[in-house]
């Protein structure tokens, strides 16, 4: 089996190859540059086809041959992970979001269908748990008298976590491009291709090089004798999953469309145990074993009282399970110290 993997150069996109390659699966990538630090620190070395993935024809090519070469194949499997993915970068630019996340889903999954009928085994599309929005109480649909502003959301649900067939309320740029990568998945699925997404929730864990992250940066201020930051108050509740749960989601999803157990155009959810912003960064200062309290900063004022939390139903039912959340801390504290926090960016 080969499977490649757009968007290979990020964090999770080089954590996939990583997972794939120890399982014995042959990896391609293709991506807008040719290396990563985090392709480098963990031992990623496969072809990647430097494509830019909004152009389908491009990227059809780049299936179909490769670089030209004569030992070349076309992918039986394809994780797409391309895309913007920061959410205050896409509302800047949004014209920008809707080229890179919808677009792009479009081309490449038309680029998939154009390929030799069954070729394609498997398609697993990221998308995100932020076309939901927010279970507060502001912004969770409610039902009134004479009145339903959104009337598939299940009112018996909705309060504490979003399950996969609720519908996508959320507005703002990021959340609604990848709402747009739901309904392709739902319709190139209805024309026959063996395609379905992945809604997961906040990820951490080995060579992620954004320090902006709740966990990295935590972590990364531990490590140098710093006060961790928290930008909003701590009562945002939210799920977190380390990066490898996220990796056998995707490989549970890409193996249940090829044996016919997931129906294609599915949406599926991946959630964490969800636990306040105050309580995990509590909990990363008890692992490094040391007496420090968190600056807490309280200017972000977005994320008072927010929650975040997805049901995992359909995805648990194809087998899929989180690790235990506290070990998965534990192992990424390990890691990040082993690696000097950052170091391993510039070596």
């Amino acid at each position: 089996m080969r499977a490649m993997i757009t968007g290979i150069a990020g964090f999770v996109g080089a954590n996939l190859a990583r997972t794939l390659l120890d399982a014995g699966t042959e990896v391609v990538g293709v991506d807008l540059v040719s290396e990563s630090p985090s392709l480098r620190v963990l031992g990623v070395d496969v072809p990647i086809l430097v494509r830019d993935i909004t152009d389908w024809q491009r990227v059809h090519w780049a299936m179909l041959a490769g670089d030209g070469g004569r030992d070349w194949h076309p992918p039986d499997v394809v994780y797409h992970l391309a895309g913007k993915s920061h959410i205050n970068e896409c509302q800047r630019d949004p014209l920008g979001a809707w080229e890179a996340n919808v677009r792009g889903t479009w081309a490449v999954l038309e680029a998939c269908r154009n390929l030799p009928a069954g070729q394609i085994k498997a398609v697993v599309v990221a998308s995100s748990n932020h076309v939901f929005g927010s279970l507060n109480k502001a912004s969770v649909p409610t039902c009134t008298a004479g009145h339903r502003a959104y009337p598939a959301v299940r009112q018996d649900s909705a309060r504490t976590a979003w399950l996969e067939d609720d519908p996508c309320g959320q507005t703002d740029v990021y959340g609604t491009s990848k709402g747009m990568v739901d309904l392709l998945v739902r319709a190139y699925g209805a024309m026959g291709l063996p395609v379905a997404a992945l809604r997961h929730v906040n990820s951490f864990g080995p060579a992620d090089p954004h320090r902006s992250h709740l966990v990295t940066g935590t972590i990364c201020d531990l490590i140098e004798g710093k006060r961790p930051v928290i930008r909003g108050d701590g009562t945002a509740i939210k799920g977190y999953l380390h990066i490898s749960d996220v990796c056998q989601a995707y490989l549970t999803m890409a193996a249940a469309l090829q044996d016919g157990q997931l129906e294609p155009g599915r949406a599926l959810n991946a959630g964490g145990e969800p636990i306040p912003v105050l309580s995990l960064v509590d909990m990363l200062i008890q692992i490094a074993g040391v007496d420090i309290v968190p600056n807490i900063l309280g200017y972000d004022t977005t994320q008072s009282g927010y929650v975040e939390h997805l049901r995992s139903d359909w995805l648990e039912a194809l087998g899929w399970r989180a690790g235990p959340f506290r070990e998965s801390l534990w192992q990424t504290w390990a890691w990040y110290h082993e690696h000097k926090g950052m170091a391993w960016l510039s070596e």
